[in-house]
């Protein structure tokens, strides 16, 4: 039966040494038997443990992490490895790494087996043990829970502490093509295999041609399927290793899409268990199939095979991209840390216990390749050149791309011109043959001509014309750069006018023409920040004021502060590896920005304008000196102008997290006396509010702002740019908190700013409420009072001959009733009604919308690996 390895043997001499990989750095076990003297003849098992991460700057493997653990000191007991791999565990929800092991006493007949899992803390923990009559071979699979299933003899079986002992699958198949999880959300466990035929299954005529069916079986659900939705029952008994790429169940059947190797050397494409396309492959005896994604390079199947030959396909083209020899380990994992997906060859010649690798290739089949072969460095790749221009392509049609969408832009801004002006044209137009007097707006007389001639009119246009300034005055006080590690940051600053009439701004890079292999345009992500204030969200400005009852009134008397908090910088950042292409580079730097309404003038119009604000340049000498560094990081006492841009620049670049600090039986007046004491942070003088913590490289920095809600309560506020540091800083933070306190996550915001948000959104729906019934019920008052007359002028019908005193007193009865009935309920006209309505929905979806908000700010996801790292904190 053929399965989906693990892991990976090194060698066929050593199958005590396992090799597989997990979040990019590569895990190896080895058991090792030694005597431990001359007296004693007793031997010991020791299974050694290692972590490496490859090292792109020397092009070798690291190991970060390694242990020993001693297993059994009996001559008697033999211990190895069966098979190792990375699962999830249910009870937390995190991805650890388990190996099976198997111990065997000559004396007896049984197999014992325990599966350990390694902790955060470098520790091999026991999670379960099982006894079997015989030994479990290679075809061993890892699924969540953690889940160890295997077959023998034509039977499948499982185990985990859930099911509470070995189970058998109650199916049994000849051969066994599939054991895995679906991929989908509920992520099935499922088995895929061929069955013998038999006659109450399958007629005699399928049983003829066949032979064999194709056969699922669900574990959870305890129910069998007909494979034949993923694979044909043709297929059953030629196929080796299966692929399932997508799978999902509807109307009790089973949509997928699948890839197989079958004995015949093809990789046969299905479809809901139609084949679609076909592709030779160069090897015999598949063993595994896995999916490379190696992003703009494509998707690729990279096939394992027997006596160490690999070969890849393009799932686009569904052709052979590559081919290797003499390979004992494939892994597939983003091992260099870009994001995507590579290929990790080991060849034959392994590394030594406790060394680390030797003799590798990591690979995309792209214009990614690491090798320690001089062969495979020396020789030059036929597909490199074609790659290039691929790449070089792709990023000139972007730079196109970009071009042509502010191209766009500016056609779109002198249409909405046009229609403008055209529009002003034809109301005074209108106006001049209805004979009524046209009044021509002050910020539409500029481009507009008169078409009536008054001399005193004309006059006046003179004089407002001369009293206009000449020029828009400036909108940009001062442009500067800063460099941080690998990213530059353009800051450019406002002015107070500026700052009080745009709606949202954002900045953009265009490098000058001929400087080398540089872009046009700079692909940049914009930041607005207010002097002494945290970073504001752009350009979207905010949806809910502050409640109108809860307003402070504005105080006049201090006038430098208001003119501080006016003051607005955009920052701009940008990878700067692109920019050092050309040794000197010079770029434009544009502001765009989009002013209020009510702030505009003839030289602020509507809509997006862009104004060049200056140049910056690039120099690759001036960076490697050091020139643009952020000196605050050196002092945090400075307290000039250039501090104040330091620090903007270390916000820019950095992601903002917010924790909520809470205890129950002690004040928070210490946490700030914890950050300057214990955490050993530094307090930023520019801004006294920031806290630093100094790291060894400026990628780590931390920044750290504390707000204290309640004598009990308060927000954290930390700024960095690595998930690395910001995990050893709250480590660091939680080992200083006494038990009591809790930390809770929280959305960016925090709560407080929901809370006055949720606060405005009800107030607001509580006026529009009052308003609006008001104003509806005074149109309905003022026409029933109308109705109430009409009736009430109404003379009393006359009686007649033969009525009685009766039947006059209940004519008047029923006049009483109904003046009664349309006092109480007026009736109002349509429109008004459906007005009111549609705006008292607009106002509560709004405050549901606000209520929602601050409900999601105040419950924790626990599918992030930040919460993860604090559910898995004993402090927390």
């Amino acid at each position: 039966m053929e399965v989906t390895p693990s892991c990976t043997v090194v060698s066929q001499d050593e199958k005590s040494l396992r090799l597989f990989n997990f979040c990019g750095d590569v895990f190896s076990f080895q058991f090792t038997h030694s005597i431990s003297n001359e007296r004693q003849s007793q031997r010991g098992s020791e299974l050694k443990f290692s972590r490496m991460s490859f090292q792109r700057d020397t092009n070798n493997f690291l190991i970060k992490n390694e242990g020993t653990a001693l297993f059994s000191k009996s001559s008697s007991t033999d211990v190895d490895i069966v098979d190792c791999a990375s699962t999830v565990d249910v009870n937390n929800g995190l991805t650890i790494p388990c190996v099976l092991l198997k111990q065997y006493k000559k004396k007896g007949a049984s197999f014992k087996y325990i599966l350990l899992m390694l902790s955060h803390q470098n520790s091999l923990n026991p999670h379960m043990e099982f006894k079997l009559p015989y030994e479990i071979k290679d075809n061993v699979m890892f699924l969540q829970g953690p889940t160890v299933l295997w077959s023998h003899e034509g039977l499948v079986y499982y185990t985990s502490l859930q099911a509470g002992g070995v189970r058998q699958v109650p199916v049994q198949l000849s051969s066994v093509s599939f054991i895995g999880e679906l991929p989908e959300v509920k992520r099935k466990i499922m088995i895929l295999g061929s069955e013998i035929s038999a006659k109450e299954r399958l007629s005699d005529q399928q049983e003829n041609i066949w032979g064999q069916r194709s056969l699922g079986y669900f574990l959870e659900d305890g129910k069998a399927f007909d494979g034949a939705w993923i694979l044909p029952h043709a297929y059953s008994s030629v196929v080796k290793c299966v692929l399932l790429i997508h799978a999902k169940e509807d109307n009790d059947q089973l949509r997928s899409t699948a890839v197989a190797a079958t004995s015949k050397n093809q990789l046969v494409w299905f479809e809901n268990g139609v084949p679609k396309d076909v592709c030779q492959l160069p090897f015999e005896e598949p063993q595994n199939i896995q999916m490379v994604n190696a992003g703009r390079n494509g998707c690729l199947f990279a096939i394992s095979f027997k006596h160490g030959n690999v070969c890849a396909v393009w799932k686009e083209s569904f052709q052979v991209a590559s081919c290797w020899q003499g390979v004992c380990s494939l892994l597939v994992d983003d091992f260099v840390g870009c994001g995507t997906d590579q290929v990790l060859l080991l060849f034959e010649s392994h590394h030594p216990p406790g060394a680390t690798l030797t003799n590798f290739m990591i690979t995309d089949l792209g214009d990614m390749i690491y090798t320690s072969r001089l062969e495979d460095s020396e020789q030059p790749d036929p597909a490199e050149a074609v790659q290039e221009n691929y790449l070089l392509t792709v990023q000139a049609l972007e730079s196109r791309l970009q071009s042509g969408t502010a191209s766009i832009q500016d056609l779109q801004r002198d249409l909405e011109e046009k229609e403008r002006v055209i529009v002003q044209s034809v109301q005074a137009l209108t106006d001049l043959i209805s004979g009524r007097k046209h009044a021509l707006p002050r910020a539409d007389q500029e481009g507009l001509v008169s078409m009536w001639d008054e001399d005193k009119e004309e006059e006046d246009s003179e004089e407002e014309m001369l009293m206009m300034p000449a020029a828009p005055p400036s909108l940009v006080e001062k442009v500067w750069q800063r460099v941080i590690e690998d990213q530059l940051v353009v800051g450019v600053q406002l002015t107070a006018d500026a700052a009080s009439s745009v709606e949202s701004v954002s900045v953009s890079f265009l490098a000058e023409a001929g400087q080398g292999p540089v872009p046009a345009v700079v692909q940049t992500r914009s930041r607005s920040f207010q002097l002494g204030q945290p970073p504001l969200p752009t350009p979207t400005p905010l949806s809910h004021p502050e409640p109108a009852a809860k307003r402070k009134k504005c105080d006049h008397t201090s006038g430098t502060r208001t003119d501080s908090a006016q003051r607005l910088t955009v920052t701009a950042v940008t990878k700067l590896s692109p920019l050092l292409a050309s040794a000197h580079l010079k770029c434009r730097v544009t502001l765009h920005s989009v002013h209020l309404d009510d702030a505009a003038t003839p030289w602020r119009t509507r809509g997006p304008v862009a104004t060049q604000c200056g140049y910056v340049y690039v120099d690759a000498q001036d960076v490697a000196k050091g020139k643009f560094s952020p000196r605050l990081l050196n002092d945090c006492a400075l307290t000039t102008a250039d501090a104040t841009e330091d620090l903007l620049s270390l916000l820019a670049v950095s992601d903002t997290w917010s924790f909520q600090i809470s205890c129950s039986d002690h004040t928070l007046s210490d946490v700030s006396q914890w950050l300057l004491g214990p955490m050993q942070c530094e307090r930023v003088a520019v801004s006294p509010d920031y806290f630093l913590s100094k790291p060894v490289r400026s990628s780590a920095v931390i920044l750290c702002k504390w707000q204290k809600r309640t004598p009990f309560q308060g927000e954290l506020l930390i700024h960095s740019s690595s998930w690395h540091r910001l995990l050893q800083f709250l480590d660091c933070m939680c080992r200083i908190l006494p038990p009591s306190y809790q930390i809770q996550p929280l959305r960016k915001g925090g709560v407080e700013g929901l809370t006055q948000t949720l606060a405005s959104a009800l107030e607001k729906e509580a006026l529009a409420l009052r308003e609006g019934v008001s104003s509806l019920l005074s149109l309905g008052s003022g026409e029933g009072q109308e109705g109430e007359g009409g009736v009430g002028v109404t003379p009393d019908p006359a009686p007649v001959a033969s009525a009685d005193e009766l039947q006059r007193r209940r004519a008047e009865w029923e006049r009483d009733g109904e003046r009664s009935r349309r006092r109480l309920s007026p009736l109002v006209e349509v429109e008004h009604y459906r007005r009111l309505t549609a705006s008292l929905s607009q106002v509560q979806l709004e405050g549901d919308m606000a209520a929602h908000s601050l409900w999601e700010a105040q419950s924790v996801p626990p599918a992030s690996h930040l919460q993860s790292f604090l559910l898995a904190t004993p402090n927390i």
